[in-house]
């Protein structure tokens, strides 16, 4: 695995050894921005020292969601300038005990540690819906992108015709639920018009691989078809009358469900199953 990708124009991904999450680092002498800098300290580290060798005048962190495996690179830029959606701060509040536990795990598999506890942060600029920025000479658009977190984003780079898709949108995952299914299925048919009308051209997902062109319209159809399906196989059941435990045992082997040897999904289908017909399962927190 090559830890970092260079997609030109001062684009970059690295992608951890921990679940394949990529960091993004847009790279520019006057403006550096960071997109979920983590997710084991080495690797913060890694990130740290390409941005300190272009030496740029300001940087600035987007944290995509509230997971842990976003979030942990915060301590490495305390000065920074940090944009997440509205409802970030609370959303980290709720998960601290899972980020404390799973941050120490992680490290303690890969062989490091933490130089300090993980604290809680606020944004310094909240955005929600739809919104248009500029940072620094990056342009951007910010989206809400609910159904696998609370606090999601998706960040188009029209220029660059880059989409960061945050936990979405991966060769390794199916979509992580945390509400039934229908959220979700919204949020990717408003993402849908940008890849078929050419606004997206490269997709990097939280988790996996870099997309490019047919790749990466393939993959957003491949989501929604896992989506559609999951809800009206579901919807189907449930009007029947068919118990849950059942509806688990229909829905086992739907297509598309395992989609990489090292990353089991089975039950996260499981869980995906449950929220969409309406059962209280604990929703996905994690990669």
């Amino acid at each position: 695995m090559q830890a970092w990708t260079d997609l030109g124009g001062g684009v970059l991904v690295r992608q951890s050894r921990a679940y394949q999450m990529n960091s993004v680092v847009l790279l520019d002498p006057a403006h550096a921005v960071l997109v979920d800098p983590g997710v084991l300290p080495s690797e913060i580290e890694d990130i740290a020292d390409r941005v300190r060798g272009a030496g740029p005048a300001a940087t600035t962190l987007i944290m995509t969601h509230a997971h842990w495996d976003h979030v942990l690179g915060r301590y490495r830029w305390p000065a920074a300038r940090v944009i997440a959606h509205d409802r970030f701060a609370a959303d980290l509040e709720r998960t601290m005990k899972l980020i404390h536990q799973e941050a120490d795990q992680v490290a303690s598999e890969h062989g490091e540690s933490w130089k300090q506890r993980f604290e809680p942060f606020r944004a310094n600029e909240r955005v929600s819906g739809q919104h248009f920025t500029k940072v620094g000479p990056w342009r951007m658009v910010f989206r809400d992108a609910f159904g696998h977190s609370p606090s999601q984003l998706s960040i188009h780079l029209p220029e660059q015709r880059v989409l960061i898709a945050a936990d979405m949108l991966s060769d390794i995952e199916i979509p992580l639920l945390n509400v039934p299914a229908p959220t979700y299925l919204a949020t990717l048919e408003a993402l849908a018009p940008l890849f078929s009308g050419g606004a997206v051209e490269t997709l990097i997902p939280g988790h996996g691989t870099v997309a490019h062109g047919a790749a990466a319209r393939e993959r957003i159809d491949r989501d929604l078809r896992y989506l559609e399906m999951l809800e009206r196989e579901v919807s189907a059941a449930r009007h029947a009358g068919v118990p849950l435990a059942e509806t688990h045992q229909r829905l086992a082997g739907m297509p598309d469900v395992e989609r990489h040897p090292d990353h089991s999904m089975r039950e996260a289908h499981k869980r995906n199953i449950t929220l969409t017909y309406g059962g209280t399962e604990t929703a996905h927190a994690e990669p």
